[in-house]
């Protein structure tokens, strides 16, 4: 089995979280994530990957240095298990954009937007993981106290 370990960030700005939008292209399904990827052999660590993918997937500048979800996640098509570490943006400048995300292979096919998104806003998309309907909402309310495993979903 094929391993893969993912980084994404969590970005929060006035009550609402920052999403990638993903459109599969060729079933056209659409889900929503926060911006991330696949640490690099050229990353120093996991948090200058989470500031890479942002900047790629956003053209967002973060600063990240905390852990706060991890999760394992099995691509049925991809047949590779993932293992996708949640960080929590420190600080972020820029604008959002998409033009960091041209040349960076499949990504560029899948990814076709950014959006704000607060918790009403969420009832009515996919989101990954699922805890950013709901749960996420208090962990942020509550600063995050700790670090918390998602489990593995297939």
């Amino acid at each position: 089995m094929q391993h893969r370990i993912r980084v994404a960030t969590i970005i929060i700005n006035d009550g609402k979280i920052l999403l990638v939008k993903h459109v599969h292209p060729e079933t056209g399904y659409i889900w929503w994530v926060p911006p991330g990827g696949g640490i690099e052999e050229f990353d120093s660590s996991i948090f200058d990957c989470a500031r890479r993918e942002a900047f790629e997937e956003t053209n967002l500048k973060i600063e990240t240095s905390r852990v706060l979800y991890i999760r394992e996640f099995y691509s049925k098509e991809t047949q590779i298990l993932n293992m996708e570490i949640f960080t929590l943006a420190d600080s972020f400048h820029g604008e959002i954009g998409l033009e960091n995300i041209e040349g960076k292979g499949p990504d560029e096919l899948f990814i076709k937007g950014a959006s704000w998104f607060s918790k009403e806003e969420l009832k009515d998309v996919i989101v990954f993981p699922e805890i950013l309907r709901d749960e996420f909402w208090d962990d942020c309310a509550a600063g995050f106290p700790n670090v918390k495993y998602l489990g593995r979903q297939i």
